[in-house]
Formats: C-alpha cells, structure tokens, sequence
C-alpha cells in the first residue's frame, strides 16, 4: 500500500558525493519488511555492546531482546536493494525496567542499537558507513516466496549466515509509526530517525510460523553463543515507505 501523500512538503537537500548527488532525508518509496523478535541472553549480549551507556530491554531477569530484520527496498533515492538488520532495543543511560513489554511499555520511539547491517550495493554500504557509521558490508541478500511462506536468505562470500522466514497472514492496517537506530563511531554514538509509512501489516507471535535457520558464518556462530531463544514477536509489511534522516544527536561512547 503506496500513500503518495508520505513525502509532501518535505524538502530534501542535495549534497555532492564522489562524483554523484544525493538527497537527504533518503526516501525509501517501495519498501518490504519481514522482522523477528527473539528472547536472548542479556548477559551474553551486553558484551558485544560498545557502550556501558547502552542497557538492553529487560523482558525476563535473564533475557533481552535481539531483532532480525529483512527489507526489500524495491525503490529508493539510491537505487534498489536489500538489507538484513540484526540490532538490540536498547535504552540509553539509564535501566531498562524489568518485564518491559508486559508490566511496562515499549517506549513509543525505540532505540535501536545496530550491530550488523549487510547490504546488496556498494553505494548503500559506502553511504551508510560514511554518513552514520552504519556497520555495512556487501553481502548477498535474496528473498523467496513460496505460497504464504516469505524467506530471505543471508550469505557473505558464499557462506550461509542465516535464512530467516516467515509466513503471510491477513493483513491489518498499521498507524505511521518512528524509531530511532544508534550506531557507533570515533568514540561517539550517533541517532538518526527513521519514519515508517502507514501500511497493512501481519503481525503474530505464534513460532510455528516464523523460522530461524543459523549457518557456519562468524556472525551465525555469534547468534548462537546469544542463545536465541522464544520468538517474542513478527511482522511482515508487504509493501510501504520510509525516510531515513542523517546522523541528527550524537553522545560520548564514555
């Protein structure tokens, strides 16, 4: 579902880039999403963090959330490609209250903490890297649909990281809604926005519906040593809109 009504009145600035332009916000006007929430150890996932700033959504005493997300970007302001997110929710300087999600709320604007992001173009790598510190890498990224199952396979230099698949449900609409991914850089930890379109999403926690195949890579083996556990949550959008902003608020790593 398009809403051609997503990108009025706003004005991007274009910016010489190597030998090209770009527009920022980045516009993402065709866009997929299959998302996967699992339960995972806190303890094990605090050591890969890189700030003690960063406190991960406590759901249990014993487990924090870890999101797997796949996107298709059919149609953007850098051309088409597809990406996979791995990323922790994270609130910053100060605890996360215990049994969020349940007893407490998800805050209305999440941040993100971005710990592996593959991409299929060299541009979104470079921009990604260079604009925000996003930790990009070119990866091949396919999707598959067969009957109601959605799949999207993870692979760097011919070896398996990971497929992650999910299956179609009836669609309900979903109100526009933000988040806020953080990543790092120089000593510093660095925000920008995302604002995701209204659109018809499919969203469930039944595990018989989602899948998680983990290969041999460096980054499945540390997956593992995660202890992915109960899927908590998933979503899949079939077609929808995004801006992306630049780098907007940044804070000491310390």
């Amino acid at each position: 579902m398009l809403h051609t009504d997503f990108f009025q009145q706003i004005k991007q600035v274009e910016i010489p880039w190597g030998s090209t332009k770009i527009s920022l916000p980045i516009f993402y006007y065709d866009v997929a999403t299959l998302s996967v929430q699992f339960l995972a150890s806190i303890e094990k996932v605090r050591q890969f963090l890189p700030s003690k700033r960063m406190h991960p959504f406590r759901v249990t005493p014993w487990h924090c959330v870890v999101s797997i997300s796949a996107f298709e970007y059919r149609h953007s302001d850098i051309g088409a490609y597809n990406e996979v997110s791995i990323a922790v929710p994270v609130i910053l300087d100060k605890s996360s209250p215990l049994f969020i999600g349940t007893l407490h709320k998800v805050p209305t604007v999440p941040q993100v903490y971005i710990h592996h992001l593959p991409v299929t173009t060299e541009i979104a790598r470079d921009l990604g890297v260079e604009f925000a510190g996003y930790p990009k890498f070119l990866a091949d990224i396919t999707f598959e649909r067969d009957g109601k199952w959605v799949r999207c396979h993870l692979k760097e230099a011919n070896q398996s990281i990971l497929t992650l698949s999910g299956q179609e449900g009836v669609l309900q609409n979903v109100p526009r809604s933000r988040m806020q991914p953080i990543t790092v850089r120089s000593g510093y930890l660095l925000r920008c926005d995302v604002i995701v379109s209204e659109r018809q999403c499919w969203s469930h926690r039944d595990s018989s519906r989602v899948s998680l195949e983990l290969g041999e890579h460096s980054i499945a083996k540390e997956l593992k040593e995660w202890n992915l556990g109960k899927i908590i949550g998933y979503q899949y959008a079939p077609q929808h809109q995004v801006i992306l902003t630049p780098v907007i608020e940044s804070f000491s790593v310390i």
